[in-house]
């Protein structure tokens, strides 16, 4: 499993277990950093000190606002799982492509000397839970038709509540905009009040502006690009389960380990062994499960 040495039950020799190696990947924290860096570095090149960009009342109504909408928008189970994957914006599963083909493999070999049932050894080591239960449904002697209907129906269910909880991170960006205007006219209602003492109107409308900021930064740098990075983490977490699914689906049939291995790395460029663009709902769709099976 990720980050920890375990001892492999096919020949016993010692390896880390590549399926979802969660790893803390520096673009994202280094990118949002930066976005904020760019924008405060270029105030103070102007001579603008950043605690002018300070104002709590913008920040209340800009994110108070932006997050709000986003929830009258989604369901609480969307929201809910929006705020459990964000962490895949710093540590995203990763699954190595040369060693998690090279599991599946041995995976394959286990079953051909030892059958279906030898393989309940390996599934304690499988970290992935979708993987887990493909493992467990194979080992319980369930019929493969069965199996992989199955897997490909929770695949694409999963898939689409993964794909939405994103989403939630771009309405939250739309939203945010918006309530920057907002917070803006609200400032601005405030200092037409004191239009008797000019001395304050000029801190008084740059402070209102302060939230059409809050806006812009908020949509983005942090919303827009978190569903985007979260997509992409969606799209790589999908390929990697229908290498999986078409593995198993190798397994079930007996398929010889070397033409199963063509057809895994199949799924990822050469050389680069990167999964390509792969369509979110066309690798997910039931519609797949026919050929599958």
């Amino acid at each position: 499993m990720a980050n920890e040495e375990i001892k492999s039950t096919l020949d016993g020799r010692g390896y880390k277990k590549p399926t979802a190696k969660n790893r803390l990947d520096l673009l994202f924290p280094f990118g949002l950093a930066g976005g904020f860096a760019a924008l405060l570095g270029a105030a103070m090149v102007d001579g603008t000190s950043p605690i002018a960009f300070l104002n709590l009342a913008a920040l209340i109504i800009v994110v108070g606002g932006a997050v709000s909408a986003s929830m009258v928008q989604h369901p609480w189970p969307i929201a809910k799982r929006a705020l459990l994957i964000i962490k895949w914006g710093f540590y995203p599963p990763h699954y190595d492509p040369a060693e998690f083909i090279d599991e599946i493999i041995d995976w394959a070999k286990k079953a051909k000397t030892g059958g279906l049932l030898s393989m309940d050894a390996l599934i304690e080591g499988v970290e992935d839970p979708f993987m887990r239960k493909g493992l467990q449904m194979a080992v319980d002697g369930i019929e493969s038709v069965v199996i992989l209907k199955t897997l490909r129906l929770r695949l694409h269910t999963q898939t689409e509540v993964d794909m939405m909880a994103a989403s939630l991170y771009e309405a939250a960006g739309g939203y945010a905009p918006t309530f920057g205007i907002m917070g803006a006219v609200t400032g601005l209602i405030e200092v037409m009040h004191h239009l008797n003492d000019p001395s304050t109107l000029g801190t008084g409308i740059a402070a209102a502006f302060v939230s059409t900021i809050y806006g812009l930064v908020l949509a983005n740098v942090i919303c827009i690009p978190t569903a985007n990075r979260l997509r992409g983490v969606i799209a790589e977490q999908l390929v990697a389960r229908n290498v999986f699914l078409d593995g198993l689906a190798g397994i079930l049939r007996g398929t010889n380990t070397m033409e199963l291995r063509e057809v895994l790395e199949s799924y990822y460029l050469p050389k680069t062994r990167t999964p390509p663009l792969h369509d979110a709902e066309k690798l997910a769709s039931p519609a797949d499960m026919s050929n599958a099976a």
